[in-house]
Parts: C-alpha cells; structure tokens; sequence
C-alpha cells in the first residue's frame, strides 16, 4: 500500500486516546445527522438485530459490507471464520442469537486474501510454531486440513496464487457452514423454521459479496 492510501484512514498507529474520542464524536454527530432516532430512540432500549453475522478478524470488512446500521446484526467474528462446536464462544454466540434474540438469519461470510488462508497456502504456517505464535499455529489447523485435502484440486485449476486463495476461501466457507449446520442449536432452529442460514464471501478488492451456500 502506498503511503499516499493511508490518507483515506481516520485512525493511523500514531493515533492516541484523543484520537480515538474526536474520531468516535465525529462519527456520532454523522451517525445521528444520517439517523436522528437511531441512537435515543432505538439503540437504547435494546436490540433486535435480524441476522447473526459470522465473519473473519480481518480488518478490512465486518457486517457494515451488508449496508446496514448499528441495531441490525449481531456479529462475531473469528481468525479464518472457523466454527467448531468445541469452542465455547462459538455455542454462545449461537445459543444468544438465536434463542434470545431471535435472530432468524445466521451468516457465515468469508473474504478474499485471507490471511490465514494465505498462510497455509505457502506453507508458511508451520514457521509459526518455533516463534510467538504458537496458538496461530494450532489455530490453523482447521485451514491447513482444508488446504492439502484440495491441494490438488486447487492447483490444477489455476497457477495465479490470488485465484488459488480465492479459490480455498470459498471451500472454507463451505466447510464452515457445514459446520454451522450441524451444530445441534442450528438444526433445531432450521427443524422450527425460525432461521435461514446463508455463506458468502467478501471481496477485498471490489466490497461486494457473492453467494457460497444457502439453506
């Protein structure tokens, strides 16, 4: 990225605690100007959001890619979008959105140039073991196992290594959401009808979104 791109940015790593409060008040008086009950007559009596949004850490996109505002989804997001039903975080988010707020749409959405994905693609990822990184290392498992059960596939489709990344984001987002799907607190809201569940894939490069799967 040039140095020029980072002027599109409100926040830069020299940015300090004012900074962050000028640039939260900024965004607040536009917010309101944009949405004058938003705040007062609608976020602060609670939430109803329509959708749970499962989406990747990455910086560059989270549920705003779905145009919406504060108060429509509720959304966790995690290293590689990986679901597991071992993980804690993951069960309660589930069991909170849609047992108590009743969500009745869960998306699990991710995104080109993923880093975790790239990182197994290069065969970078076992590097991570020997330094400060040793908790990446066992969290990129999942996406590892994914990589060299489509290796082959992968390869013999395409030599360009974006649209190889590209490719293993759209099959970990499918195995993700066969994950999701199995988990017993989302097979008893699809068995009820009361959710839809749905798989996309950002793109870092355009900000749309296109459909992987759906249920």
């Amino acid at each position: 990225m040039s140095p020029a791109a980072t002027n599109i940015f409100t926040l830069t790593h020299n940015s300090e605690l004012p900074d962050l409060l000028e640039a939260n008040n900024t965004w607040s008086e536009k917010m309101t100007e944009a949405h004058p009950t938003l705040f007062k007559d609608f976020n602060a009596h609670g939430q109803a959001p329509h959708t749970l949004f499962i989406g990747c850490s990455d910086s560059r996109y989270n549920e705003q890619c779905l145009g919406v505002i504060p108060g429509e989804i509720f959304t966790w997001k995690t290293i590689a979008n990986v679901i597991s039903d071992k993980d804690l975080t993951c069960r309660a988010t589930l069991e909170f959105a849609i047992n108590v707020l009743k969500v009745n749409k869960v998306v699990v959405c991710g995104h080109t140039d993923c880093g975790g994905i790239n990182t197994c693609l290069a065969l970078k990822r076992e590097a991570l073991n020997d330094g400060e990184c040793s908790h990446l290392y066992q969290y990129l498992q999942d996406v590892d196992d994914l990589y060299h059960e489509h290796k082959e596939e992968v390869k013999a489709a395409t030599n360009d290594v974006a649209q190889q990344s590209r490719m293993l984001s759209r099959l970990n987002v499918a195995k993700q959401y066969q994950r999701l799907l199995e988990i017993d607190t989302v097979q008893k809201a699809l068995a009820r009808g009361d959710i839809s569940v749905y798989g996309l894939l950002y793109d870092v490069a355009t900000g749309r979104v296109e459909q992987v799967s759906n249920v």
